[in-house]
């Protein structure tokens, strides 16, 4: 009797700290990471991996780009969008039945401003609704944020007020979640 009596103490008075823990554990369940309890053990998830990469680099051969051709096929993705390239970064989500929080927006290149663009609208597929999302935000790159269990392609129009339209594409992937592994 008095040792529960002692363990409801301790629940009690470190009860933030018990509560950190087992969301800290949550998360890295629903992240892919293993965790191990004693002699409970739960195994790192085969979606996020460790990966296998030669270190001192993996290129069997090295040539030069003759004739600027691969420059040449390299600069058709930063001219129809004028150097404005879409990006995007992950967290572990803060909702339960997602994997990641996604922060989605446009960063302009070397050469690229921001300057000429009104607003770049947002589409990520069925998922959502169909749903598309506009930002008017220039000073946060026109981000819009959501939350994905899997990975998916984001599409975005982005509107220059000079009336053009260009669309551009990424896919969202979750590969940087295995950030911390060791390649």
């Amino acid at each position: 009797m008095l040792w529960v009596g002692f363990l409801l103490i301790v629940l009690l008075l470190f009860r933030k700290e018990f509560k950190g823990l087992f969301q800290n554990m949550v998360w890295r369940i629903r992240t892919g990471s293993s965790v191990k309890l004693a002699s409970f053990e739960i195994g790192q998830s085969n979606y996020i991996s460790r990966t296998d990469i030669n270190k001192s680099g993996s290129a069997i051969k090295i040539h030069v780009d003759k004739n600027d051709q691969r420059y040449k096929q390299r600069e058709q993705y930063y001219l129809p969008n004028r150097n404005i390239q879409l990006v995007h970064k992950i967290a572990p989500s803060i909702h339960p039945d997602q994997l990641y929080d996604i922060l989605v927006y446009v960063i302009p290149n070397y050469d690229g401003s921001l300057l000429g663009v009104q607003k770049v609208e947002y589409y990520f597929g069925r998922s959502w609704k169909n749903s598309i999302f506009t930002s008017i935000d220039r000073a946060r790159n026109f981000a819009v944020a959501t939350s994905a269990y899997g990975p998916v392609m984001c599409t975005a129009e982005i509107y220059f007020a000079d009336g053009e339209v260009v669309t551009i594409g990424r896919f969202i992937d979750f590969e940087m979640g295995a950030i911390g592994t060791q390649l």
